[in-house]
């Protein structure tokens, strides 16, 4: 069972982003936002819940889009940081302290839900999965999105790094970008994905986001590059992965609950 007293209180992000931003992994993270909040309609003031909504960004972004969100955050500390950028931007965003695998709402309470690189972070994803269709009112959408670490670019780093396991490395205690993080509770791929949101809900769309992060060299690869041209190639490799989620840095998944008809 999971409980607040399973659940990191103080977890904070700013370990998130590394010393070292690169215009591959400004891409990834703008293009995630994006694509993700592209998917919900905020149209005739739609009440919109964002589990595991950390700083806020995307709620922000949807009351921007004339929605209603509501943000769900477990952590004190990333609440904290949800109020101060709420603040900052001027919109009215209901923050709520809260776990994804025990949403404090009415069941049929939202049209739609979004979870946006949250779900690996959660104790039990499959509970999540089950409590975010709950909540949705019959005629709701969900939109998650997470990061896939069997992508073709995870898949080539590892491959490398296995072939060249004997040369030195500059740094030979960094995490790799193929490596599962600390804080992930679990390591999704594609077809997991897929397995999980199934068990509890209907699979509309699965696309994919951007392709190619963490390949041997690909962030020093677009560093060089002109920024341009660099964010032009990238943009051309992401509809290239859209069409082939199993592949792509990003998994992004519509989905409905089961009683609604296709």
């Amino acid at each position: 069972m999971v409980t607040k007293e399973t659940v990191d209180l103080e977890w904070d992000d700013s370990h998130v982003v590394p010393p070292r931003v690169t215009p591959d992994l400004v891409f990834l993270f703008d293009r995630m936002i994006e694509a993700t909040i592209d998917k919900v309609d905020t149209g005739r003031g739609k009440v919109v819940l964002d589990v595991g909504c950390g700083r806020a960004v995307d709620a922000i972004k949807i009351a921007q889009k004339g929605g209603k969100p509501v943000g769900l955050e477990p952590s004190r500390t990333m609440l904290d940081h949800g109020h101060k950028c709420v603040s900052e931007a001027g919109n009215t965003v209901a923050l709520i302290q809260g776990i994804g695998e025990k949403l404090p709402f009415k069941s049929e309470s939202f049209d739609w839900v979004v979870c946006k690189g949250a779900l690996d972070h959660f104790p039990n994803p499959r509970g999540a999965v089950e409590e975010i269709s709950r909540v949705l009112k019959p005629q709701g959408r969900a939109v998650i999105s997470l990061a896939n670490f069997e992508s073709l670019g995870h898949r080539l780093g590892r491959k490398v790094h296995q072939l060249t396991w004997f040369l030195p490395r500059k740094n030979p205690g960094e995490r790799q970008a193929w490596e599962t993080p600390p804080d992930h509770t679990y390591r999704f791929d594609y077809h997991l994905i897929r397995d999980i949101i199934s068990a509890h809900m209907r699979i509309e769309e699965a696309s994919g986001i951007s392709l190619f992060w963490g390949a041997p060299v690909w962030d020093k690869i677009v560093s060089l590059l002109p920024r341009k041209i660099a964010f032009l190639i990238m943009g051309i490799l992401d509809k290239v992965a859209r069409r082939f989620p199993s592949m792509s840095d990003v998994v992004l998944v519509t989905c409905c609950r089961r009683s609604i008809s296709s």
